[in-house]
């Protein structure tokens, strides 16, 4: 007997290269059963999935979602799940001395599954999207005060259950370099925002991410991904063969469609597609995972490309892929 059964849907799920009609059950909050004709009898719940596209719970690898505790943060439940993304991970929201009230207050009672980067700043964004208010230059991470090697790699190792490694934004290239170092220590991913560049490339590893691909501020300086003439910086093409990993972070200013079609036409497509959601993006450009995701079909990817950026490929990039972004029989039963 099963829980859930989802008959009829167009199932994708690029971790198994399946893109057909097929039936979908659920039984103790796994994946049951993946196959044609799946008998329903007795399952609490059937739902009719004929003419709609099933998939593994969508995967979004940039957030903010610490809500209560900072400003720039949304609901989980309401702006992620309730929106199709059963997984997210929060990108640097918190950092050591107040990522324990995320966990305790957030992570611990959200319905939405929750990861999170800690930010190299020791008290993460807090200063972020509170209208009208302005905050001594000391309270930032410019100051060298506010970053803490020791605390954050400690509050790491206390977590390794939620936090999938740290971030950093915002600043300088003396910040890259200390994230790098705490990354080192602590054994984690690093995931920076694409400025500064190319000096920021040159401390990315395989594994770590790159995001706000297709951001378009300062191209005068080559501050992302094209130059002042529109090319892509070779760094980029450095960057992709050494496994570094591409995220779009769309955010309410980090995405600029003239840049992404220039990207994508010189070969630098998304590993990742995420929506960089906060309270500034939320009621647009934003929006939700899927309206992002629908962007980049209009840009030319592939429908299974869109969805393998948003299962498989974060679930990979967070160390979950034989649970998480794919609908394998014992995987956690996350549909969207």
């Amino acid at each position: 007997m099963y829980d859930i059964v989802i008959k009829n849907g167009l199932v994708i799920d690029p971790s198994q290269g399946i893109k057909e009609v097929m039936d979908v059950a659920i039984h103790d909050g796994k994946i049951a059963d993946l196959r044609r004709g799946i008998n329903a009898t007795g399952a609490r719940y059937v739902i009719d999935a004929s003419g709609l596209i099933v998939t593994p719970g969508l995967i979004d690898l940039h957030v903010h979602c610490c809500y209560g505790i900072a400003h720039i943060a949304v609901n989980p439940d309401l702006a992620c799940l309730a929106k199709g993304s059963t997984t997210v991970l929060d990108a640097g929201s918190t950092g050591e001395l107040n990522f324990i009230g995320f966990k305790k207050y957030v992570i611990r009672n959200a319905e939405t599954r929750i990861y999170a980067l800690i930010n190299i700043e020791s008290q993460g964004m807090i200063e972020f999207s509170r209208p009208n208010q302005k905050w001594p230059s000391l309270i930032t991470g410019r100051d060298e005060m506010f970053i803490n090697i020791d605390g954050t790699v400690e509050e790491i190792k206390r977590n390794r259950d939620i936090i999938i490694g740290i971030k950093w934004a915002h600043h300088g290239i003396k910040g890259v370099e200390l994230a790098r170092e705490a990354a080192d220590r602590a054994q984690c991913l690093l995931m920076a925002e694409n400025h500064l560049q190319p000096e920021t490339l040159k401390y990315m590893r395989k594994g770590d991410v790159i995001t706000h691909l297709y951001h378009g501020l300062r191209m005068e300086q080559h501050d992302g991904l094209l130059d002042a003439d529109g090319n892509v910086q070779p760094e980029f093409f450095d960057a992709v063969k050494r496994g570094v990993i591409l995220d779009v972070g769309h955010g309410a200013a980090s995405f600029k469609w003239s840049v992404a079609r220039k990207g994508i036409e010189q070969g630098i497509k998304p590993d990742t597609i995420s929506t960089d959601l906060h309270s500034g993006s939320y009621n647009g450009p934003a929006y939700d995972l899927p309206t992002v995701m629908s962007k980049f079909l209009h840009l030319g990817l592939s429908l299974e490309e869109v969805i393998n950026a948003t299962t498989a490929k974060p679930a990979e990039v967070i160390g979950k892929k034989d649970v998480l972004g794919t609908l394998k029989i014992g995987a956690c039963g996350d549909v969207t």
